[in-house]
């Protein structure tokens, strides 16, 4: 099988010049790097055409937007299973090796989608492992996205992988490291109405894997660590705006025709409130997300 290694970044030239190491030292590596870039200036396409790596590089620039960006990666490979990761990222060796044996011994191609652990470099400490737990309780009483089992809540809000989870079937990808068979990429897109930043895109695109008919595999051995670079990002209030406007559109997109699912999705957006009731400028952001969720449904009414 071929692969093809996709990375999608803008205006993180540092950080992405940290990550590309971690590719070139594969034990299996990728038959070609696909980079779309969106940055200000083409720095990334001037370092790419210096350095010597093990592998083809392609370099496309494109307007600013990851759901447009990844779709453009796409249309330009022609491998048999594609792989995409964060421009900010540092893979363990064994990464592609792992995440292709898993597509290998599926002979009957069910699986259609492999994510891989994400782990931590530094041990958090005892302050944040309490914030976390509870957190981590209030996200899970409201359904909102945070660490649970990997699977969507009914709310249809997605969860992550719990540290010690074993390898295994789950149903929500993570952004930053995800692989798929091309053939699920014919029949699932990333969608280009979750602009620039694209959040939760991961969560759509994995709904997308299982309604055409694919498992999604958790490969603990393909491990990671996410460096989540401070550059191009959202601020809290951006982000807390954000997570209500993305989570409403692909809620309605993706969950609404089931009717019984509409009481948790109410009180999910309460629970956006909840798990940002600590932050002055997250829960602004929340207020400005619901006002504009329910304005624009007012609008619509109105015309139609």
């Amino acid at each position: 099988m071929k692969i093809s290694v996709i990375i999608c970044t803008r205006n993180r030239f540092d950080d992405f010049t940290k990550t590309l190491p971690s590719i070139a030292a594969q034990t299996r590596l990728p038959d070609e790097l696909i980079v779309v870039d969106s940055s200000d200036e083409k720095r990334l396409e001037a370092y790419l055409g210096s350095v010597k790596l093990p592998f083809s590089v392609r370099y496309f620039h494109t307007q600013p937007g990851l759901t447009l960006q990844r779709n453009h990666g796409i249309r330009e490979c022609v491998s048999d299973l594609i792989f995409f990761f964060d421009d900010d990222v540092d893979l363990n060796t064994n990464y592609l090796a792992e995440v292709e044996k898993v597509f290998a011994d599926d002979t009957t191609k069910k699986i259609g989608a492999v994510g891989g652990k994400i782990v931590e470099l530094t041990t958090p400490s005892a302050r944040l492992k309490i914030e976390r737990f509870a957190f981590g309780v209030l996200r899970f009483a409201f359904g909102v996205v945070g660490t649970f089992n990997g699977k969507f809540y009914p709310s249809g809000m997605p969860s992550h992988p719990r540290a010690n989870q074993p390898s295994g079937f789950i149903e929500c990808l993570s952004g930053c490291c995800m692989a798929f068979r091309r053939e699920v990429l014919e029949k699932a897109t990333f969608d280009e109405n979750l602009a620039r930043y694209g959040l939760m895109e991961d969560a759509d695109i994995s709904k997308q894997t299982l309604d055409a008919g694919y498992k999604i595999y958790y490969q603990t051995p393909a491990a990671l660590v996410h460096n989540e670079s401070p550059m191009n990002r959202l601020n809290v209030q951006q982000w807390a705006e954000m997570s209500v406007v993305n989570y409403d559109y692909l809620f309605r997109k993706s969950w609404s025709r089931d009717k019984w699912r509409w009481l948790f999705y109410y009180w999910t957006l309460l629970g956006l409130f909840a798990v940002n009731f600590h932050s002055l400028k997250g829960l602004k952001g929340t207020f400005h997300g619901v006002k504009k969720i329910f304005t624009t449904k007012e609008t619509k009414g109105h015309k139609g």
